[in-house]
This record gives structure tokens, C-alpha cells and sequence, in this order.
């Protein structure tokens, strides 16, 4: 157990990540990097968004000597697994776009970890079968993290959809109460007038 406990550790050791949620001004563009110290390394990349507009974010990730990687416009959330196949710095930037005037909440994941493996064969028979179900419990973790992600995501989004609905509702029912003492109104000043005028005939 406690063998386990060692290595699971170990495996995290290699992995460097963070999480962060960041809010983006209209029309701003902001960046974060990584670094690749060596090549082979596997860079996952997720972002979603969750507050702000429509949800939707432009993205664009460069790698050294500002190599374009991937790019997007108005987004509402990404995920990307890919290997450094060079030694330096990788870039991951969001720009509030030109068309929208409300500042966004992001949250977004870089995470950048060890793909080596042993390219013999035979090797890859022998490994140690605990450092194997290590790895198993840690990629199940990163999947359940990811799930909780889209959940809170969902969340986020659907009650900034009840938020806008219940305000449209008030809304509606604020003028359908002034449309109806409008038409009150109307109707007594209409009666009084017909009166006045039978009024005036006799």
C-alpha cells in the first residue's frame, strides 16, 4: 500500500498544471504560457466559458518562434491534447472579441507532463503492473475532473439562462400591468367624453 501511495505520488511529480479562471474586459487579449524543457512532452490545453456574452471566446495557441498551433473564434469551450515536438515556450491566449462589449469569465486548465514511454515492446510487457494501475487511477482522475468541469460549465450556463428569463418575464409582466391601466384610462376618458357629449346635445 504504501508502494502505491510512492509512486502515485511519483506519477504526480511529473505532471505540472494549473487551473485558473480569469475575467477578459471587453476587447482585451490576454496570454499565459508554458515551457517545454525538453521534447515529447504531451501539453493538454481546456477552457470553457462561464459568465459573460454569449459564452464565447476567441483562442489562439502558439508554440516557439510564434508557430501557430490552433486557433479559434468565439468559442465557447476547447480541449486539446498535443505533443511539444520543440524545446521552448508555448503560448495560450483569449481576446474578447471585437463584436462583444461584456467582459467573460474563463476558466482554463495547462497542463504539461512526461510522454516518455519505453519504446521497446518487451519492455513495455514487463512494466511493473502497480505503476500500471497508477497511471490508470491518475488518467481516471483527470477524466472525472474534466467531467466536473462541463457540469459546473452547464450549471453556470443554464442559470444565467433562468436569470435572463425570469428578468425578461418581470419585464413583460411590468408592461403588460402599464398596458392595462393605459387601457383603463383610456376607457374612463372615452366614457366621460361620450357623456359630455349626450350632455352637450340636450
Amino acid at each position: 500500500m504504501l508502494r502505491k501511495f510512492v509512486l502515485f505520488l511519483t506519477l504526480l511529480a511529473m505532471v505540472n498544471a494549473v487551473t485558473l479562471r480569469k475575467w477578459i474586459a471587453s476587447h482585451e487579449k490576454t496570454c499565459y504560457f508554458a515551457w517545454a524543457d525538453t521534447p515529447g512532452k504531451k501539453i493538454s490545453f481546456f477552457f470553457a466559458v462561464h459568465q459573460g456574452g454569449n459564452f464565447d471566446i476567441d483562442y489562439e495557441v502558439e508554440g516557439p518562434n510564434n508557430r501557430q498551433l490552433f486557433k479559434g473564434e468565439a468559442e465557447r469551450q476547447g480541449d486539446f491534447v498535443f505533443t511539444a515536438t520543440q524545446v521552448g515556450e508555448y503560448a495560450f491566449c483569449f481576446k474578447n472579441g471585437l463584436a462583444s462589449f461584456a467582459d467573460k469569465l474563463v476558466e482554463f486548465d495547462i497542463t504539461v507532463e512526461d510522454e516518455a514511454r519505453p519504446e521497446d515492446i518487451a519492455k513495455r510487457a514487463k512494466r511493473d503492473e502497480v505503476m500500471s494501475s497508477v497511471v490508470g487511477i491518475a488518467s481516471d482522475l483527470q477524466q472525472i475532473t474534466k467531467f466536473m468541469k462541463y457540469f459546473r460549465l452547464r450549471e453556470n450556463r443554464n442559470f444565467a439562462t433562468v436569470s435572463s428569463t425570469e428578468s425578461r418575464v418581470w419585464w413583460f409582466s411590468i408592461l403588460e400591468s402599464m398596458c392595462v391601466v393605459l387601457v383603463a384610462v383610456i376607457q374612463v376618458y372615452a366614457i366621460r367624453a361620450l357623456f359630455t357629449a349626450k350632455r352637450s346635445r340636450l
